[in-house]
């Protein structure tokens, strides 16, 4: 299990972003460029996904959402495993949701936080009903 963490955190090194983003990016963030409308639909999205998100935590035993981000494109969760059935912590969790769901999720100890799982709401809403 543990060659699996530092296998995952090596992955997390990475800081630069592909070469299309970066050849991307000084027009998006260039105001004067960029319409206000992409700005305003993008908010707008990512306010729905992450209502969506929370209310759909709320009715999940044992998961809760501590803190509402507002300005992230994703969510950080607390697992109570003693609400959860056969599961030990975040490690544990991430692979049986892998084996038994076919969603990939990064154990929070990854990052120094045991018993967290980060959830990203920047996808369409109707996946995050799924």
């Amino acid at each position: 299990m543990l060659a699996i963490v530092e296998s995952i955190n090596s992955c997390l090194k990475i800081s630069n972003p592909v070469t299309f983003i970066q050849g991307a990016l000084p027009k998006i963030l260039d105001l004067e460029k960029t319409c206000d409308e992409m700005f305003w639909r993008s908010t707008n999205l990512l306010r729905e996904t992450i209502e969506i998100l929370c209310d759909k935590i709320k009715e999940i035993p044992g998961i809760t959402c501590p803190i509402k981000p507002e300005a992230s494109l994703f969510v950080m969760v607390k697992l109570d495993v003693s609400l959860l059935e056969d599961i030990d912590d975040d490690i544990d969790f991430c692979v049986k949701l892998a084996k038994e769901e076919s969603v990939i999720g990064l154990p929070g100890c990854i990052v120094g936080l045991k018993n967290w799982l980060p959830i990203s709401f920047a996808t369409d809403p109707k996946y995050l009903e799924d």
